[in-house]
């Protein structure tokens, strides 16, 4: 009696010091993982850029060796970011250096806006409280970004230098990804090699196709909303359609970011007229992205559900900012692949079960 005592004492201390070791584990994994999250970020877009060019360089391989195919594709990417690079690079300085300049106006004309919006609702204190207070947030919002805007050169070389270092990472990943996959089956055992083979394959295919769609979901949604901002006047058409292009790399929540910085502006540059209609054709944009374009090329080009796709993304984004956001889909779409492909037949075959156990015949089993 004593004996079993102590030994279920001493299991619960085992068993607390197990769980306190696996709490510190992952707490120090998530300390890691959060502290490199600017080189993570760059591995992972590097092996994004990667698979979106895999199947071109796959079906070029079939007509000239391995290692010309990669040379010609990212020598051919290579020229084509040249190319838009020299048409672009030039406008958006010109517009970058323009806003640049005239900030503080900005910034007061915001504020002249929002207090003069108290003309059409109830002249109390309430409200010129609310005006001057979103004023204010306007104002240290748009002095942040021209304190970043300010260091012009620094700037560029970042970006620059992580350009080159994500094309590099995606070169390393294309000539390394065969091997690194053989390792990686080798280390399972035999009967599950050919699972893993094929949940592998299915990761390479769907990170290849989040890839290309956000690059096709980016540059529509971008084209379409700096075109109209330029249609309608609005300064800074180019350098805002930039801006809705790439946070559109943020599945369903980038255009939450976007949509305020683009009302701002506007609000702050053309009044509210042209903010209202600004609001109004932003609306109609994202409406048609949201309703046609992304449950045509989320659902059924990576397969992922509509909760699915939300949850990762506010999941990514609470833990790990901007970065995590962006993360989180592709990583969602690997998991669902190791769940589906991996771990429920795993669990299945664990648990099969003859239908007639009990009378001693074979039934088939229960997938």
């Amino acid at each position: 009696m004593m004996d079993a005592q102590r030994r279920s004492a001493t299991i619960g201390v085992r068993g607390w010091l197990t769980a306190a070791a696996v709490f510190a584990s992952a707490y120090v994994l998530f300390a890691v993982v959060a502290g490199s999250l600017s080189a993570f970020i760059l591995l992972f877009t590097g092996i994004l850029f990667a698979a979106a060019l895999r199947p071109l360089i796959d079906r070029l391989s079939k007509r000239m060796p391995f290692g010309a195919a990669v040379t010609f594709t990212f020598g051919a990417v290579l020229l084509v970011a040249a190319s838009i690079a020299f048409i672009l690079v030039a406008p958006l300085g010109a517009e970058v250096e323009r806003l640049v300049r005239a900030l503080p106006g900005y910034v007061s004309a915001l504020h002249d806006q929002l207090l003069a919006a108290q003309r059409f609702v109830k002249n109390d204190e309430l409200t010129k409280q609310l005006a001057a207070t979103l004023a204010n947030t306007a104002g240290a919002a748009f002095s942040a970004i021209g304190m970043h805007l300010l260091g012009g050169p620094a700037l560029v070389a970042s970006t620059v230098g992580n350009v080159v270092i994500i094309f590099l990472l995606a070169i390393g990943w294309i000539l390394a990804s065969d091997d690194l996959a053989r390792f990686v089956l080798s280390v399972f055992p035999a009967g599950a090699r050919q699972d893993w083979k094929r949940a592998l394959n299915n990761m390479a295919v769907r990170l290849s196709a989040y890839a290309q769609v956000i690059i096709l979901n980016g540059v529509v949604v971008g084209v379409a909303t700096g075109s109209s901002l330029a249609l309608l006047g609005v300064p800074y058409a180019l350098l805002l359609g930039v801006v809705v292009a790439l946070l559109q790399a943020i599945p369903l929540v980038g255009a939450v970011i976007s949509g305020p910085i683009v009302l701002l502006v506007v609000l702050a540059t053309s009044g509210w007229t042209k903010m209202l209609i600004v609001t109004a054709v932003f609306g109609v944009v994202q409406i048609v992205d949201q309703n046609l374009l992304s449950p045509i090329i989320f659902g059924t080009r990576l397969q992922l559900s509509f909760l699915l796709i939300i949850f990762s993304t506010v999941t990514g984004g609470l833990l790990l900012g901007i970065g995590g956001a962006f993360l989180a889909v592709p990583a969602a779409a690997v998991l669902q692949v190791i769940v589906v492909q991996i771990i429920a037949p795993a669990i299945r075959r664990a648990n099969q079960i003859a239908p007639d156990a009990d009378a001693g015949s074979e039934g088939t089993p229960i997938r």
